[in-house]
Protein backbone atom coordinates (compact mmCIF):
# COMPACT_ATOMS: atom_id res chain seq x y z
CA UNK A 1 0.00 0.00 0.00
CA UNK A 2 1.28 3.51 -0.70
CA UNK A 3 2.03 6.13 1.88
CA UNK A 4 0.39 9.52 2.24
CA UNK A 5 -0.65 11.29 -0.99
CA UNK A 6 2.30 12.74 -2.85
CA UNK A 7 2.19 16.49 -3.60
CA UNK A 8 3.48 15.69 -7.09
CA UNK A 9 0.35 13.70 -7.98
CA UNK A 10 -2.36 15.81 -9.64
CA UNK A 11 -5.86 15.95 -8.21
CA UNK A 12 -7.21 14.58 -11.50
CA UNK A 13 -5.06 11.49 -11.15
CA UNK A 14 -6.05 10.98 -7.51
CA UNK A 15 -9.78 11.09 -8.28
CA UNK A 16 -9.31 8.91 -11.35
CA UNK A 17 -7.65 6.27 -9.16
CA UNK A 18 -10.55 6.46 -6.71
CA UNK A 19 -13.06 5.99 -9.54
CA UNK A 20 -11.14 2.93 -10.74
CA UNK A 21 -11.05 1.53 -7.20
CA UNK A 22 -14.81 1.93 -6.83
CA UNK A 23 -15.38 0.40 -10.25
CA UNK A 24 -13.61 -2.80 -9.11
CA UNK A 25 -16.39 -3.40 -6.60
CA UNK A 26 -19.16 -5.82 -7.62
CA UNK A 27 -21.67 -3.00 -8.19
CA UNK A 28 -19.16 -0.93 -10.18
CA UNK A 29 -18.76 2.81 -10.75
CA UNK A 30 -18.38 3.74 -14.44
CA UNK A 31 -16.39 6.89 -15.12
CA UNK A 32 -18.14 10.12 -16.10
CA UNK A 33 -17.76 13.87 -15.60
CA UNK A 34 -20.67 13.87 -13.15
CA UNK A 35 -19.10 11.10 -11.07
CA UNK A 36 -15.72 12.83 -10.95
CA UNK A 37 -17.53 15.96 -9.74
CA UNK A 38 -19.30 13.94 -7.03
CA UNK A 39 -16.01 12.50 -5.80
CA UNK A 40 -14.41 15.94 -5.66
CA UNK A 41 -17.25 17.27 -3.52
CA UNK A 42 -17.28 14.32 -1.13
CA UNK A 43 -13.57 13.46 -0.75
CA UNK A 44 -10.64 15.78 -0.09
CA UNK A 45 -7.57 14.88 -2.21
CA UNK A 46 -5.97 13.26 0.85
CA UNK A 47 -9.10 11.22 1.56
CA UNK A 48 -9.41 10.26 -2.11
CA UNK A 49 -5.83 8.99 -2.15
CA UNK A 50 -6.44 6.98 1.00
CA UNK A 51 -9.76 5.60 -0.27
CA UNK A 52 -8.26 4.64 -3.62
CA UNK A 53 -5.99 2.17 -1.84
CA UNK A 54 -8.38 0.83 0.78
CA UNK A 55 -8.92 -2.93 0.44
CA UNK A 56 -12.31 -4.53 0.97
CA UNK A 57 -11.78 -4.64 4.75
CA UNK A 58 -8.72 -3.72 6.81
CA UNK A 59 -7.78 -3.13 10.45
CA UNK A 60 -6.99 0.56 10.95
CA UNK A 61 -3.85 -0.12 13.02
CA UNK A 62 -2.50 -2.42 10.34
CA UNK A 63 -3.36 0.17 7.69
CA UNK A 64 -1.45 2.84 9.63
CA UNK A 65 1.59 0.59 9.74
CA UNK A 66 1.41 -0.20 6.02
CA UNK A 67 0.92 3.46 5.09
CA UNK A 68 3.47 4.67 7.65
CA UNK A 69 0.90 7.06 9.05
CA UNK A 70 0.63 8.07 12.67
CA UNK A 71 -2.09 5.73 14.04
CA UNK A 72 -3.88 8.52 15.91
CA UNK A 73 -3.97 10.66 12.77
CA UNK A 74 -5.32 7.80 10.64
CA UNK A 75 -8.00 6.96 13.21
CA UNK A 76 -9.06 10.62 13.14
CA UNK A 77 -9.22 10.64 9.32
CA UNK A 78 -11.27 7.42 9.33
CA UNK A 79 -13.64 8.91 11.91
CA UNK A 80 -14.22 11.99 9.74
CA UNK A 81 -14.78 9.85 6.65
CA UNK A 82 -17.14 7.48 8.50
CA UNK A 83 -19.15 10.47 9.72
CA UNK A 84 -19.72 11.45 6.10
CA UNK A 85 -20.52 7.89 5.03
CA UNK A 86 -17.40 7.45 2.88
CA UNK A 87 -16.11 4.41 4.75
CA UNK A 88 -17.82 1.75 6.83
CA UNK A 89 -16.52 1.80 10.40
CA UNK A 90 -16.69 -1.61 12.09
CA UNK A 91 -15.59 -3.08 15.41
CA UNK A 92 -14.53 -6.69 15.88
CA UNK A 93 -13.17 -8.06 19.13
CA UNK A 94 -11.96 -4.70 20.30
CA UNK A 95 -10.23 -3.83 17.02
CA UNK A 96 -11.35 -1.18 14.56
CA UNK A 97 -11.77 -2.10 10.90
CA UNK A 98 -12.76 0.07 7.94
CA UNK A 99 -13.99 -0.64 4.44
CA UNK A 100 -14.52 1.71 1.53
CA UNK A 101 -18.24 2.29 0.99
CA UNK A 102 -19.45 1.47 -2.54
CA UNK A 103 -21.61 3.96 -4.40
CA UNK A 104 -24.76 1.91 -3.64
CA UNK A 105 -25.69 0.58 -1.17
CA UNK A 106 -23.13 3.02 0.20
CA UNK A 107 -22.16 6.64 0.06
CA UNK A 108 -25.14 7.72 -2.07
CA UNK A 109 -27.46 6.59 0.73
CA UNK A 110 -25.19 7.83 3.52
CA UNK A 111 -24.96 11.28 1.91
CA UNK A 112 -28.73 11.83 1.92
CA UNK A 113 -30.01 9.90 4.94
CA UNK A 114 -29.70 12.78 7.39
CA UNK A 115 -29.85 16.57 7.47
CA UNK A 116 -26.38 18.06 7.01
CA UNK A 117 -24.72 21.38 6.35
CA UNK A 118 -21.19 20.17 5.63
CA UNK A 119 -21.73 19.54 1.91
CA UNK A 120 -23.35 21.30 -1.09
CA UNK A 121 -26.46 19.15 -0.91
CA UNK A 122 -28.47 20.65 -3.80
CA UNK A 123 -25.45 20.44 -6.07
CA UNK A 124 -24.74 16.86 -5.02
CA UNK A 125 -28.39 15.92 -5.58
CA UNK A 126 -28.24 17.24 -9.15
CA UNK A 127 -24.92 15.49 -9.85
CA UNK A 128 -26.15 12.18 -8.45
CA UNK A 129 -29.36 12.47 -10.47
CA UNK A 130 -27.30 12.93 -13.63
CA UNK A 131 -24.98 10.05 -12.78
CA UNK A 132 -27.69 7.61 -11.71
CA UNK A 133 -30.33 8.21 -14.37
CA UNK A 134 -29.42 11.19 -16.54
CA UNK A 135 -26.70 9.79 -18.77
CA UNK A 136 -27.42 8.16 -22.12
CA UNK A 137 -27.89 4.42 -21.80
CA UNK A 138 -27.95 4.54 -17.98
CA UNK A 139 -24.38 3.17 -17.59
CA UNK A 140 -24.38 3.27 -13.79
CA UNK A 141 -27.78 1.61 -13.46
CA UNK A 142 -26.64 -1.16 -15.80
CA UNK A 143 -23.40 -1.57 -13.85
CA UNK A 144 -25.31 -2.07 -10.60
CA UNK A 145 -28.45 -3.89 -11.69
CA UNK A 146 -27.74 -5.76 -14.92
CA UNK A 147 -27.57 -9.18 -13.37
CA UNK A 148 -29.61 -11.76 -11.51
CA UNK A 149 -27.98 -11.39 -8.09
CA UNK A 150 -28.90 -7.98 -6.65
CA UNK A 151 -28.30 -5.99 -3.48
CA UNK A 152 -32.02 -5.82 -2.66
CA UNK A 153 -35.04 -8.12 -2.68
CA UNK A 154 -38.74 -7.50 -2.30
CA UNK A 155 -40.49 -8.62 0.86
CA UNK A 156 -44.05 -9.80 0.48
CA UNK A 157 -46.72 -7.85 2.34
CA UNK A 158 -47.86 -10.47 4.85
CA UNK A 159 -51.32 -8.93 5.19
CA UNK A 160 -51.88 -9.47 1.45
CA UNK A 161 -51.25 -13.21 1.47
CA UNK A 162 -54.19 -15.53 0.81
CA UNK A 163 -55.75 -17.41 3.71
CA UNK A 164 -55.76 -20.72 1.89
CA UNK A 165 -52.63 -22.92 1.56
CA UNK A 166 -49.93 -22.86 0.47
CA UNK A 167 -49.02 -19.75 2.45
CA UNK A 168 -45.68 -20.73 3.97
CA UNK A 169 -43.57 -17.62 4.50
CA UNK A 170 -40.19 -17.95 6.18
CA UNK A 171 -38.91 -15.45 8.75
CA UNK A 172 -36.39 -13.89 6.35
CA UNK A 173 -39.30 -13.17 3.96
CA UNK A 174 -41.33 -11.30 6.59
CA UNK A 175 -40.61 -7.65 7.30
CA UNK A 176 -42.11 -7.96 10.78
CA UNK A 177 -39.81 -10.87 11.61
CA UNK A 178 -36.75 -9.01 10.34
CA UNK A 179 -37.52 -6.05 12.64
CA UNK A 180 -38.72 -8.06 15.65
CA UNK A 181 -35.73 -10.43 15.50
CA UNK A 182 -33.02 -7.76 15.35
CA UNK A 183 -30.62 -7.16 18.23
CA UNK A 184 -30.24 -3.47 17.32
CA UNK A 185 -32.58 -1.33 15.21
CA UNK A 186 -31.80 2.10 13.79
CA UNK A 187 -33.82 4.48 11.63
CA UNK A 188 -32.80 7.26 9.28
CA UNK A 189 -34.34 9.39 6.57
CA UNK A 190 -35.07 7.68 3.28
CA UNK A 191 -32.10 8.80 1.14
CA UNK A 192 -34.03 8.45 -2.10
CA UNK A 193 -36.93 10.69 -1.06
CA UNK A 194 -34.49 13.14 0.55
CA UNK A 195 -32.49 13.23 -2.69
CA UNK A 196 -35.67 13.77 -4.71
CA UNK A 197 -36.79 16.50 -2.30
CA UNK A 198 -33.59 18.46 -2.92
CA UNK A 199 -34.58 18.42 -6.61
CA UNK A 200 -38.19 19.41 -5.79
CA UNK A 201 -39.34 16.04 -7.15
CA UNK A 202 -40.28 14.14 -3.98
CA UNK A 203 -43.64 12.54 -3.34
CA UNK A 204 -45.53 13.03 -0.07
CA UNK A 205 -44.67 9.62 1.42
CA UNK A 206 -43.13 9.47 4.92
CA UNK A 207 -39.36 10.10 4.98
CA UNK A 208 -38.20 8.65 8.32
CA UNK A 209 -38.55 5.07 7.07
CA UNK A 210 -35.10 3.60 6.33
CA UNK A 211 -34.14 0.95 8.91
CA UNK A 212 -30.90 -0.90 9.57
CA UNK A 213 -30.14 -3.78 11.92
CA UNK A 214 -27.48 -5.21 14.19
CA UNK A 215 -23.89 -4.59 12.97
CA UNK A 216 -24.98 -2.28 10.16
CA UNK A 217 -27.18 -0.31 12.55
CA UNK A 218 -24.40 -0.05 15.12
CA UNK A 219 -21.96 1.28 12.51
CA UNK A 220 -24.48 3.91 11.32
CA UNK A 221 -25.30 4.92 14.88
CA UNK A 222 -21.59 5.40 15.69
CA UNK A 223 -21.24 7.58 12.60
CA UNK A 224 -24.39 9.51 13.59
CA UNK A 225 -26.02 8.61 10.28
CA UNK A 226 -28.95 6.88 12.01
CA UNK A 227 -30.65 6.95 15.40
CA UNK A 228 -31.28 3.92 17.60
CA UNK A 229 -34.89 2.89 18.18
CA UNK A 230 -36.57 -0.03 19.90
CA UNK A 231 -37.98 -3.00 18.01
CA UNK A 232 -41.51 -1.80 18.85
CA UNK A 233 -40.67 1.61 17.38
CA UNK A 234 -39.30 -0.16 14.30
CA UNK A 235 -42.55 -2.07 13.91
CA UNK A 236 -44.43 1.22 14.18
CA UNK A 237 -42.27 2.71 11.39
CA UNK A 238 -43.06 -0.37 9.30
CA UNK A 239 -46.81 -0.07 9.96
CA UNK A 240 -46.79 3.62 9.00
CA UNK A 241 -44.93 2.82 5.77
CA UNK A 242 -47.40 0.09 4.84
CA UNK A 243 -50.33 2.38 5.54
CA UNK A 244 -48.76 4.90 3.15
CA UNK A 245 -48.65 2.26 0.38
CA UNK A 246 -44.86 1.81 0.43
CA UNK A 247 -43.22 -1.44 -0.65
CA UNK A 248 -40.69 -3.22 1.55
CA UNK A 249 -37.23 -3.91 0.09
CA UNK A 250 -34.54 -5.62 2.16
CA UNK A 251 -30.95 -6.75 2.09
CA UNK A 252 -30.81 -9.67 -0.37
CA UNK A 253 -29.74 -12.30 2.16
CA UNK A 254 -31.43 -14.89 4.34
CA UNK A 255 -29.23 -14.47 7.42
CA UNK A 256 -28.44 -11.25 9.33
CA UNK A 257 -30.43 -8.86 7.18
CA UNK A 258 -28.67 -5.48 7.35
CA UNK A 259 -31.32 -3.05 6.12
CA UNK A 260 -34.98 -2.64 5.22
CA UNK A 261 -36.23 0.15 2.98
CA UNK A 262 -39.82 1.32 2.56
CA UNK A 263 -39.94 2.28 -1.09
CA UNK A 264 -42.08 4.35 -3.42
CA UNK A 265 -41.89 3.78 -7.15
CA UNK A 266 -41.16 7.42 -8.01
CA UNK A 267 -38.11 8.19 -5.82
CA UNK A 268 -36.49 4.81 -5.05
CA UNK A 269 -33.34 4.22 -7.12
CA UNK A 270 -33.99 0.49 -7.46
CA UNK A 271 -37.54 1.01 -8.68
CA UNK A 272 -36.38 3.80 -10.99
CA UNK A 273 -33.98 1.30 -12.55
CA UNK A 274 -36.99 -0.91 -13.29
CA UNK A 275 -39.25 1.86 -14.54
CA UNK A 276 -36.83 4.17 -16.37
CA UNK A 277 -33.89 1.97 -17.40
CA UNK A 278 -35.94 -1.16 -18.14
CA UNK A 279 -33.86 -3.29 -15.74
CA UNK A 280 -36.73 -5.46 -14.57
CA UNK A 281 -34.52 -7.58 -12.33
CA UNK A 282 -33.12 -4.62 -10.34
CA UNK A 283 -35.00 -5.89 -7.28
CA UNK A 284 -35.12 -9.63 -6.70
CA UNK A 285 -38.77 -10.61 -6.49
CA UNK A 286 -40.40 -12.23 -3.49
CA UNK A 287 -41.57 -15.81 -3.77
CA UNK A 288 -45.03 -14.53 -4.74
CA UNK A 289 -46.61 -13.00 -7.82
CA UNK A 290 -49.81 -11.03 -8.31
CA UNK A 291 -52.78 -12.54 -10.14
CA UNK A 292 -55.65 -10.38 -11.44
CA UNK A 293 -59.13 -11.88 -11.74
CA UNK A 294 -60.67 -10.43 -14.94
CA UNK A 295 -64.14 -11.39 -13.78
CA UNK A 296 -63.84 -9.14 -10.73
CA UNK A 297 -61.58 -6.36 -12.07
CA UNK A 298 -63.43 -3.11 -12.85
CA UNK A 299 -60.55 -1.45 -14.70
CA UNK A 300 -60.75 1.55 -12.39
CA UNK A 301 -58.52 4.58 -12.88
CA UNK A 302 -56.85 4.30 -9.48
CA UNK A 303 -55.81 1.47 -7.18
CA UNK A 304 -53.39 -1.10 -8.51
CA UNK A 305 -52.12 0.81 -11.56
CA UNK A 306 -50.97 3.82 -9.57
CA UNK A 307 -49.99 1.83 -6.48
CA UNK A 308 -47.60 -0.63 -8.16
CA UNK A 309 -44.06 0.68 -7.54
CA UNK A 310 -42.65 -1.34 -10.45
CA UNK A 311 -45.23 -0.12 -12.99
CA UNK A 312 -46.10 -3.76 -13.57
CA UNK A 313 -49.84 -3.15 -14.06
CA UNK A 314 -51.45 -1.18 -16.85
CA UNK A 315 -55.04 -0.37 -17.75
CA UNK A 316 -55.92 -1.57 -21.24
CA UNK A 317 -58.92 -1.69 -23.53
CA UNK A 318 -60.55 -5.07 -23.89
CA UNK A 319 -63.75 -6.51 -25.36
CA UNK A 320 -65.79 -8.36 -22.80
CA UNK A 321 -69.37 -9.10 -21.80
CA UNK A 322 -70.52 -7.74 -25.11
CA UNK A 323 -69.16 -4.24 -24.53
CA UNK A 324 -65.93 -2.29 -24.48
CA UNK A 325 -64.29 -2.36 -21.06
CA UNK A 326 -61.03 -1.44 -19.30
CA UNK A 327 -59.01 -4.11 -17.54
CA UNK A 328 -55.91 -4.20 -15.36
CA UNK A 329 -53.22 -6.37 -16.95
CA UNK A 330 -50.10 -7.60 -15.15
CA UNK A 331 -46.60 -7.65 -16.65
CA UNK A 332 -45.21 -10.73 -14.89
CA UNK A 333 -41.63 -9.84 -15.78
CA UNK A 334 -41.88 -6.59 -13.82
CA UNK A 335 -43.90 -7.83 -10.85
CA UNK A 336 -41.73 -8.10 -7.72
CA UNK A 337 -44.42 -9.73 -5.58
CA UNK A 338 -44.55 -6.96 -2.96
CA UNK A 339 -48.34 -7.21 -2.49
CA UNK A 340 -49.02 -3.46 -2.44
CA UNK A 341 -51.56 -3.84 -5.25
CA UNK A 342 -53.62 -6.32 -3.22
CA UNK A 343 -54.13 -3.78 -0.45
CA UNK A 344 -54.99 -1.02 -2.91
CA UNK A 345 -57.59 -2.91 -4.97
CA UNK A 346 -61.09 -1.83 -3.86
CA UNK A 347 -62.77 -4.77 -5.58
CA UNK A 348 -60.67 -7.69 -4.25
CA UNK A 349 -59.69 -8.55 -7.81
CA UNK A 350 -56.01 -9.26 -7.05
CA UNK A 351 -54.40 -11.94 -4.96
CA UNK A 352 -50.90 -13.32 -4.51
CA UNK A 353 -49.91 -16.78 -5.70
CA UNK A 354 -46.67 -18.70 -5.13
CA UNK A 355 -44.16 -18.29 -7.93
CA UNK A 356 -43.62 -21.48 -9.90
CA UNK A 357 -39.87 -21.04 -9.36
CA UNK A 358 -38.47 -19.49 -6.20
CA UNK A 359 -35.82 -16.82 -6.84
CA UNK A 360 -32.29 -17.52 -5.63
CA UNK A 361 -31.51 -15.74 -2.35
CA UNK A 362 -27.93 -15.88 -0.98
CA UNK A 363 -27.57 -17.16 2.56
CA UNK A 364 -25.22 -14.44 3.81
CA UNK A 365 -23.68 -11.14 2.75
CA UNK A 366 -20.50 -13.00 1.83
CA UNK A 367 -22.49 -15.39 -0.38
CA UNK A 368 -24.10 -12.40 -2.09
CA UNK A 369 -20.78 -10.61 -2.60
CA UNK A 370 -19.23 -13.73 -4.10
CA UNK A 371 -22.20 -14.41 -6.37
CA UNK A 372 -22.32 -10.79 -7.57
CA UNK A 373 -18.56 -10.72 -8.14
CA UNK A 374 -18.64 -13.96 -10.12
CA UNK A 375 -21.64 -12.88 -12.18
CA UNK A 376 -20.06 -9.52 -13.00
CA UNK A 377 -16.57 -10.91 -13.69
CA UNK A 378 -15.02 -9.36 -10.57
CA UNK A 379 -14.18 -12.35 -8.39
CA UNK A 380 -10.46 -11.74 -8.94
CA UNK A 381 -10.84 -8.15 -7.69
CA UNK A 382 -12.69 -9.39 -4.60
CA UNK A 383 -10.00 -11.97 -3.85
CA UNK A 384 -7.15 -9.50 -4.32
CA UNK A 385 -8.85 -6.85 -2.17
CA UNK A 386 -9.43 -9.42 0.56
CA UNK A 387 -5.82 -10.55 0.39
CA UNK A 388 -4.58 -6.95 0.57
CA UNK A 389 -6.82 -6.10 3.52
CA UNK A 390 -7.68 -8.97 5.85
CA UNK A 391 -4.85 -11.19 4.57
CA UNK A 392 -4.34 -14.73 3.28
CA UNK A 393 -6.29 -16.35 6.12
CA UNK A 394 -9.37 -14.34 5.10
CA UNK A 395 -8.84 -15.33 1.45
CA UNK A 396 -8.67 -18.95 2.51
CA UNK A 397 -11.91 -18.56 4.42
CA UNK A 398 -13.52 -16.85 1.44
CA UNK A 399 -12.42 -19.67 -0.85
CA UNK A 400 -13.67 -22.31 1.54
CA UNK A 401 -16.93 -20.41 1.88
CA UNK A 402 -17.26 -20.44 -1.89
CA UNK A 403 -16.51 -24.15 -1.93
CA UNK A 404 -19.22 -24.85 0.67
CA UNK A 405 -21.80 -22.58 -0.97
CA UNK A 406 -24.92 -23.97 -2.61
CA UNK A 407 -23.34 -23.62 -6.03
CA UNK A 408 -25.82 -26.03 -7.57
CA UNK A 409 -28.60 -23.61 -6.66
CA UNK A 410 -26.56 -20.65 -7.85
CA UNK A 411 -25.75 -22.31 -11.16
CA UNK A 412 -29.43 -22.97 -11.78
CA UNK A 413 -30.43 -19.42 -10.79
CA UNK A 414 -27.71 -17.31 -12.38
CA UNK A 415 -27.17 -17.88 -16.09
CA UNK A 416 -23.58 -16.53 -16.30
CA UNK A 417 -22.48 -19.02 -13.65
CA UNK A 418 -23.00 -21.84 -16.14
CA UNK A 419 -20.02 -20.86 -18.21
CA UNK A 420 -17.14 -23.20 -18.87
CA UNK A 421 -14.85 -20.46 -17.57
CA UNK A 422 -16.50 -20.49 -14.15
CA UNK A 423 -16.38 -24.27 -13.88
CA UNK A 424 -12.66 -24.11 -14.54
CA UNK A 425 -12.23 -21.26 -12.07
CA UNK A 426 -14.14 -23.12 -9.37
CA UNK A 427 -11.87 -26.13 -9.82
CA UNK A 428 -8.87 -23.89 -9.17
CA UNK A 429 -10.65 -22.28 -6.20
CA UNK A 430 -11.39 -25.68 -4.67
CA UNK A 431 -7.77 -26.77 -5.00
CA UNK A 432 -6.62 -23.48 -3.48
CA UNK A 433 -9.01 -23.79 -0.55
CA UNK A 434 -7.78 -27.29 0.22
CA UNK A 435 -4.16 -26.17 -0.07
CA UNK A 436 -4.54 -23.44 2.59
CA UNK A 437 -7.28 -25.10 4.59
CA UNK A 438 -5.08 -25.80 7.58
CA UNK A 439 -4.70 -22.13 8.44
CA UNK A 440 -8.25 -20.86 8.63
CA UNK A 441 -8.63 -20.74 12.37
CA UNK A 442 -7.85 -17.05 12.76
CA UNK A 443 -10.80 -14.73 13.18
CA UNK A 444 -11.65 -11.87 10.85
CA UNK A 445 -14.88 -9.90 10.65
Amino acid sequence: MPGAPSPTVSDDEVYHRLQQRLDRMPTGAPDSAAFRAILRRLFTPEEAELAAHLPSLVAVDRLAEDLRWDPAELHAVCTRMAGRGLVLDLEHRGERWVALAPVVIGFFEFTFMRARDDAPMEELAALFDTYLFGEEGYPFAHSVFEGNVQVGRALVREEALPDRPPTEVLDWERATSVVAGARTVAVSNCPCRTHAGLLDQACDAPVRTCMSFDGAAEALIRAELAEPISRDEGLAVLAEAKAAGLAQTADNVKERVGYLCNCCGCCCGMYRAIRAAGLHGAIVSSNWIAEIDPATCRGCRSGCVTACPAAAIERVDSQGRGRRQMWAVLDEERCVGCGVCVDQCRFAAIELAPRPRRPFTPETTLDRMIAMAVERGKLGDLLLDTLDGAGPVAVARLLQHLERSSLGTALRAVEPLRSVFLRGLLAVVHRGARAVGGGVGASVP
